[in-house]
């Protein structure tokens, strides 16, 4: 189930769109249709709990516990997320998920590999509401056990993703990639001069690559795949999180893992063997050639890594900043290798 409202936006600001998210009497009013739509017309809502999940950087995330009750049942429960955007976000996140719904992501799907439903676009407010999924991210299951199985189970949710025949058309590009760096690099060289050349090498040699690569098959990539994406519950899977959902290479999404398995395994040991059941299980039905070009990708998220430690400037940040970039450059050395050598 899901639906879009079509009234034009009366231009509320993110503030405007914050107070309403986060007035429970208010909200009651936003829910009532799709509550009805789900649980029947002589649905009562009782209680709206609110809790902030995140209100940052133009975009808020909320979950809204709502119960109520009709004739048929004593008590309802239904748990939904809330997403503040700026209005063109909203549309856009909205229609991802919804043709992801209609494509094999559904709740029904045989494989069991799903995603929140999308409930509704709010364009007045700038909301888009999907339900809240089950199960436990993995970022959370792996830090009890790093089980083998939780990356079978990562590796066909990305497979899955990457097979999706969604009609997205603008090719998500190397440029792109960078203008995803906040700060954007420029600042970062400036930041740390030392390590300048280091940065203008990985972009140089990003576009260099990117200019000689033929024959790459582009597919939906989700833009950020992390851990914390995933959630897993008895071996069914819910990935999450679409904004940054784009059309490009799928080595970008595995670049984007490795990064992070990488500096996993080098602490513990027992990562090694989870990244390379991943791999081996995404591989086991995708291009092989995607493998040729994950470096690329891997350089251009030490990079973004290390701009983010400029944004935040947590103790250390210089050195880490400057270990990403180095890792950054033995990236895109390796990629020159494989794909040149």
């Amino acid at each position: 189930m899901y639906s879009a409202r079509t009234a034009a936006p009366d231009k509320r600001d993110q503030v405007d769109a914050m107070t309403v998210a986060m007035d429970a009497e208010q909200m009651k009013t936003v829910f009532y249709p799709m509550m009805q739509n789900r649980f029947g017309e002589d649905l009562i809502i009782n209680d709206v709990d609110i809790h902030v999940l995140r209100n940052r950087n133009k975009r808020a995330v909320l979950r809204y516990k709502v119960t109520g009750s009709n004739g048929s049942r004593s008590a309802i429960e239904f748990r939904i997320i809330g997403k503040v955007y700026r209005a063109e976000s909203a549309e856009k996140g909205y229609d991802n998920m919804a043709q992801l719904w209609e494509n094999g992501f559904s709740r029904d799907t045989a494989d069991g590999i799903s995603m929140p439903e999308p409930l509704e676009l709010n364009q007045e407010l700038h909301m888009l509401f999907q339900e809240e999924v089950p199960g436990e991210a993995l970022r959370m299951l792996v830090k009890q056990s790093p089980d083998p199985h939780y990356f079978k189970l990562l590796a066909r949710g990305l497979a899955k993703l990457h097979q999706c025949p969604l009609n997205l058309v603008r090719k998500f590009m190397v440029k792109d990639h960078l203008l995803r760096c906040h700060p954007k690099h420029p600042f970062l060289a400036m930041a740390l001069p030392e390590i300048a050349p280091k940065v203008e090498y990985i972009v140089k040699r990003a576009y260099e690559i990117e200019a000689e690569l033929s024959d790459v098959a582009y597919t939906v990539f989700h833009g950020d795949f992390h851990l914390g994406q995933v959630h897993v519950e008895n071996d069914l899977v819910w990935m999450i999180d679409f904004d940054t959902l784009s059309y490009g290479d799928p080595a970008a999404d595995l670049g984007n893992m490795l990064v992070f398995l990488k500096g996993k395994a080098r602490r513990r040991p027992a990562f090694r063997l989870c990244m390379d059941t991943f791999l081996t299980e995404y591989f086991s039905g995708m291009d092989p050639k995607i493998a040729e070009r994950i470096p690329l990708y891997e350089a251009l998220t030490h990079l973004r890594r290390a701009c983010k430690r400029l944004r935040l400037q947590e103790d250390g940040w210089r050195t880490k900043a400057e270990s990403m970039i180095n890792e950054g450059v033995e990236a895109i050395d390796k990629m020159k290798l494989e794909v040149y050598g």
